[in-house]
């Protein structure tokens, strides 16, 4: 495979800067209305997640999954910009 970034691999994938805002703003959007569903919903996720006996705690992961998954956008955006503006 021809290599033309450094951080090239196949473990990497880039993003630009407006994309990477946007899947901010779109995980943390999931995450504010998760967090303020009604008990319907939040059994609704838990069964659609549902492993034998694991659906709540299922749904507690992914809701705690959105929150780091925002602020490791966040940290990394707030990186990113510290190294363009030196």
């Amino acid at each position: 495979m021809n290599r033309t970034h450094p951080d090239d691999s196949d473990d990497v994938v880039l993003l630009d800067r407006d994309d990477a805002e946007y899947l901010r703003d779109l995980l943390g959007r999931v995450e504010e209305w998760l967090r303020h569903a009604g008990y319907e919903t939040v059994e609704d996720l838990a069964e659609f997640l549902n492993t034998p006996g694991n659906g709540r705690l299922a749904a507690a992961g992914m809701l705690a999954s959105l929150g780091e998954g925002v602020a490791w956008l966040n940290l990394r955006l707030a990186d990113s910009g510290r190294r363009l503006t030196r």
